[in-house]
């Protein structure tokens, strides 16, 4: 008969065995199968009594702990906890990924490494969940704890997460100033010969863009892909490209710009990168819905194979700038009601901090209920969509907003109104009706 164990079980017992550096045949041990094993872990089998046994002897832990019927995190080496926690990740369970790194952390004295690597998983744990705010504290509070440590190179990956938290956020200036001051500390260490340089480089270019300022943009590009080269590294190449892509689309260089998103979508591709890959076949159809006369067939293909991948490999937010873009789609495809079932779920789905991107989908959101003919609520809409991203600098998103707006009011009979909503779309800088980019 087998032994009732937890749902669990079948995570917890590769973890189990990940964390001790075993195979699945050493596991078996001779006594087991291999295949047995990988049914264990697939959660196609249950254990008998004796095997669950001889399972928790070899891997070093209890009955209860393996079976899941006492939760040993109390008392749970660090290094096995902390590898839970990278596998509630990679599972897609963020929630329960930070209840493990704050078990690490709260217990009274781990080691600076372990302490460490722990609140870098909670930092993304938080940032997988939305709570952009809480993980951009934590990542700034490890920055700022080891502003020496040697490996500083090492911390240009933090710094990218920090930032791209930041991103979400809507503070770009602030995006800005960290990434600048960061390169700059890097140039003066002789540090810049990495892919996360370039990589760092390429995101504050986008913050640029977001802002504005496409000749700054396109400067810090070109020196990313001048460095990429210089190191070799395609994966740093493809990154400057992904960006370089967006901002040859603000400026109408559709051709330009369909041929850079390709180049780095090969490499994403190749790289077997699932998430990259996906998140850059968001900005790629953006681009066809950009072009003259906009490619709407293409691009509502390119957002719905985006969101099918990033179903399984991303998060919320993720899926959210798909379906802010999916439901500008589908309006011009004259899915009326199909465009703000869209765009309602893409504010479900973005949660209630990713303010860049929330404000975005309320722009879509707005469109779709005026053509519904919800002129009431479209209005508000449009209106505080296009004050957020005018308080958040994102001046030619928020033009594109206060225009959409002027259009909605000029043809519902309200001329002051929409001059007035005119005015401030020319005020905001800038005229760029282009749909929303994301940053590589």
């Amino acid at each position: 008969m087998s032994q009732q164990v937890h749902p669990d079980f079948p995570r917890r017992l590769r973890a189990l065995r990940v964390a001790r550096n075993m195979t699945q045949r050493e596991l078996a041990r001779g006594s087991l199968s291999v295949s047995y094993i990988s049914l264990l872990e697939a959660g196609r089998r249950s254990p008998k009594p004796e095997v669950l046994r001889e399972l928790a002897q070899t891997l070093g832990c209890s009955v209860a702990e393996l079976a899941g019927e006492a939760d040993a995190v109390a008392t749970r080496p660090a290094a096995l906890t902390l590898s839970y926690g990278r596998l509630a990740i990679e599972a897609g369970d963020p929630t329960e990924a930070e209840r493990q790194f704050s078990s690490v952390l709260a217990t009274a004295a781990p080691d600076p490494l372990t302490r460490t690597e722990a609140q870098l998983g909670l930092a993304r744990a938080l940032a997988e969940q939305g709570r952009l705010a809480e993980a951009a504290q934590q990542y700034e509070s490890l920055l700022r704890d080891n502003p020496d440590r040697p490996a500083f190179v090492a911390s240009l990956g933090m710094v990218i997460s920090w930032i791209r938290c930041l991103y979400e956020l809507g503070e770009l200036q602030r995006v800005i100033e960290v990434g600048m001051g960061t390169l700059d500390r890097v140039d003066r260490l002789g540090a810049w010969e990495s892919e996360d340089a370039v990589r760092l480089l390429a995101t504050v270019a986008a913050a640029h863009s977001e802002l504005g300022d496409l000749r700054q943009a396109e400067r810090l590009l070109r020196e990313g892909l001048q460095r990429a080269d210089r190191i070799g590294s395609p994966r740093a190449r493809a990154a400057v490209l992904w960006n370089a892509s967006q901002v040859a689309c603000e400026q109408g260089s559709y051709r330009e710009a369909l041929e850079l998103a390709e180049e780095a979508l090969a490499f994403f591709r190749q790289d077997r990168d699932r998430r990259s890959a996906a998140r850059l076949l968001t900005a790629y159809g953006c681009i066809l819905l950009s072009h003259t006369p906009p490619r709407v067939g293409e691009a509502r293909t390119t957002f719905e194979r985006a969101l099918r991948e990033l179903t399984e490999v991303g998060g919320g937010i993720d899926r959210g700038y798909v379906l802010t873009e999916l439901s500008r789609t589908l309006l011009l495809d004259g899915d009326v009601a199909g465009a703000v079932r869209t765009a309602r779920r893409s504010l479900a789905e973005l949660g209630g901090q990713a303010h860049l991107e929330r404000a975005r989908a309320q722009t879509a959101l707005a469109a779709a209920l005026a053509a519904a003919g919800d002129i009431t609520e479209s209005r508000e809409m449009f209106a505080g969509a296009a004050a957020t991203l005018s308080g958040l600098r994102a001046s030619r998103q928020a033009s594109r907003a206060w225009a959409e707006l002027g259009d909605v009011l000029a043809d519902t009979g309200d001329p002051v109104g929409a001059v007035e909503a005119f005015r401030k779309a020319t005020a905001a800088v800038h005229l760029g009706l282009q749909p929303s980019r994301r940053a590589g």
